[in-house]
């Protein structure tokens, strides 16, 4: 599969666990097993350029994400690899000092997950909206990306804040498509996300693809004109990523009691990451497209 993916390709997105040495925190909605960075599979991807985002059971806490960054030769021993990161930060907490050791480690931004999968309640716009702007204070200075994860009908109601009142230094990213289920391509919600993609107000993360496809009969051929979509508005804003290690679907933990949550080792879903690119590639034809997908868009963002 490696020989689909350009030279000096990216990953964008994947999850490094380390819960012997950077215990996870309490309480948290799942239990990970480990998964360190050098089981990455570098070889099926072709990527030896990383971002490493900060899991949410993972805590406030940068330690293990700087960790993880130390480890130049994990992915390449000729310590040829790009490792960056996407934190979570406490803006109420952390100094301008701290975020610039974190700037020079290699985290380039902040990620807020604001899926709830069944657990707990949900974040709307408005809610986001207070987090990325105490976030944007902080961090446009560095000229950050904040990295999200939330539902589409979200994105939408952030829309006129996107536009009006973001400090325009912040690279805001949205997580796998967008977080557009198939069936909501039609909805003026979706079209309203991809008038910001093409206005490159947003980037958007070509990622997470069974999380969002799961269940349906079609499979992968359910994100097909979403995808296509997204591509078409903002082939200068599309990133890719696996979401490896590819940990367990919000559905697998629905009725799970708080003590499970904690006690309850999740073990890695066998997805085919090969295969999805395969797809990625017959949704992106042209050689330009899929140049920028892989290598220039995710140079200019993170690296």
């Amino acid at each position: 599969m490696a020989e689909l993916v350009p030279p000096g390709a990216w990953d964008t997105h994947i999850h490094v666990f380390d819960p012997d040495k950077f215990p996870y925190a309490v309480p948290r909605s799942y239990t990970p097993k480990a998964a360190p960075l050098a089981d990455y599979p570098a070889s099926i991807t072709g990527c030896k350029n990383i971002v490493v985002v900060h899991a949410s059971m993972q805590g406030s806490s940068p330690a293990p994400l700087l960790d993880t960054l130390s480890k130049k030769t994990a992915i390449d021993s000729s310590g040829n690899s790009c490792l960056r990161g996407l934190a979570t930060i406490d803006v109420d907490s952390i100094t301008d000092e701290e975020l610039d050791k974190l700037h020079a480690a290699g985290v380039r931004g902040a990620r807020l997950h604001e899926m709830s999968w069944g657990h707990g309640t949900q974040s709307e716009g408005s809610d986001i909206i207070a987090k990325v702007s105490k976030l944007a204070t902080r961090l446009a200075r560095l000229g950050w990306a904040i990295g999200i994860f939330c539902p589409l009908r979200a994105w939408a109601a952030m829309a006129d804040f996107i536009r009006t009142k973001l400090d325009p230094r912040i690279q805001l990213v949205a997580d796998h498509f967008g977080g557009t289920f198939p069936g909501e391509e039609n909805s003026a919600d979706f079209a309203t996300f991809l008038d910001l993609i093409r206005e490159k107000r947003l980037w958007v993360k070509i990622s997470g693809f069974e999380r969002l496809y799961h269940g349906h009969p079609e499979g992968i051929e359910a994100l097909t004109p979403i995808a296509k979509a997204i591509i078409a508005a903002g082939p200068d804003r599309i990133v890719f990523g696996t979401d490896w290690p590819h940990t367990q679907l919000g559905v697998s933990r629905k009725g799970k009691t708080d003590e499970q949550r904690l006690n309850d080792v999740e073990d890695f879903r066998d997805v085919d990451d090969a295969a999805h690119i395969r797809k990625v590639r017959e949704w992106i034809p042209d050689d330009e497209t899929w140049q920028k997908l892989w290598v220039t868009n995710p140079q200019r963002l993170f690296g």
